[in-house]
């Protein structure tokens, strides 16, 4: 009978280290899905900064008593475009040289780069997406909005 108590608390400690185990990669999936989610939700904030939007056109005045509060919404990305983004990354400035920049004006430049820097934003994107559906097998994306009051279902 000894040797069934030791069996016993063996399995006992074998089962605890296992949902220990368990506990602890769930712990690391659900890191690395906020991680995801963060980071997809940074390049989305810095194209829309790149495209130079205000806050005055984005969004109409908040009304007097209503409370805004931002939610974020998950959507998955369909698998036609994950494979769209996969055959054809977003590059529009593709074949144009930038030693030729140097016969345009200082507008054309400046143009340039910013379109430059808003394509390699997207490129990025676009790239957090890919890298999510090879590890997963499926891309959610995520987008923040804000709702008032009146709107949260």
């Amino acid at each position: 009978m000894a040797g069934c108590h030791k069996s016993k608390k063996g399995e006992l400690g074998a089962r605890s280290l296992r949902s220990l185990r368990r506990s602890v990669r769930l712990a690391k999936i659900k890191e690395a899905s906020v991680s995801e989610q963060s980071e997809i939700l940074r390049l989305k904030k810095e194209a829309k900064v790149l495209m130079k939007f205000t806050a005055a056109e984005e969004e109409p005045q908040p009304s007097a008593g209503k409370k805004r509060k931002k939610k974020v919404i998950k959507r998955t990305v369909p698998m036609t475009l994950i494979e769209h983004m996969i055959l054809n990354p977003h590059n529009p400035l593709r074949g144009f040289r930038e030693e030729r920049l140097a016969i345009y004006s200082p507008e054309v430049r400046e143009f340039y780069f910013n379109g430059k820097a808003l394509a390699d934003k997207i490129r990025e994107y676009q790239r957090a997406l890919i890298k999510q559906f090879r590890k997963k097998g499926y891309a959610d994306d995520y987008s923040e909005v804000e709702v008032t009051d009146n709107e949260d279902n």
